[in-house]
């Protein structure tokens, strides 16, 4: 598993279409909230959760074109294959990753999967990530306003699937809704 962390690192590193430090600033801070969920939830499979949490955006890493949750589950099978792990492994990782956006027909019905759809969600409270996409969209601040308020209220109510998660980023939903409403 470290090798794969490592590898995405270092793909994150050297593509230069995708945010610039996305492997810092969103992936490491997915890992850090799906292993505090994982705490609160031990029964989770703790080896799948944080595959799907290096993997879950490796159609953005490699910026393929395709459904991000399809092509990157596809592309998922092929590390860990190249990896060596088993069908039963791969299979549960490409569930969680095909269902992290939680699309309306596809939502995580596992622990594994709610985990890492919810610790996805709550990374984009807890860095600068609206900052971000503000600076690198060709949006003008209409449509940025109208994207953002939508996303942040996708990410509370739809892609978090529990209550004292939904708690910790209560706040930061607060503070950053008010920034992007400003003006």
């Amino acid at each position: 598993m470290k090798k794969i962390r490592n590898q995405m690192s270092e793909e994150c590193r050297e593509k230069l279409t995708i945010l610039p430090g996305f492997f810092d600033f969103h992936v490491l801070e997915v890992e850090r909230l799906a292993k505090i969920l994982m705490e609160k939830l031990p029964d989770a499979n703790q080896e799948v959760v944080l595959l799907g949490v290096y993997l879950h955006d490796l159609q953005r890493y490699r910026c393929l074109e395709g459904n991000h949750q399809e092509v990157g589950a596809r592309e998922a099978r092929n590390v860990m294959v190249e990896y060596g792990y088993g069908e039963e492994i791969i299979k549960q990782v490409e569930d969680i990753i095909r269902t992290h956006s939680c699309d309306k027909d596809k939502l995580p019905t596992s622990s594994e999967g709610q985990i890492l759809s919810s610790a996805d969600a709550m990374s984009h409270f807890y860095n600068d990530f609206y900052i971000r996409i503000a600076t690198c969209r060709q949006r003008n601040s209409d449509e940025f306003k109208q994207w953002a308020n939508e996303k942040l209220e996708r990410d509370l109510n739809d892609k978090i699937f529990f209550d004292f998660a939904r708690d910790m980023v209560k706040e930061r939903y607060e503070v950053i809704k008010s920034f992007v409403n400003l003006g």
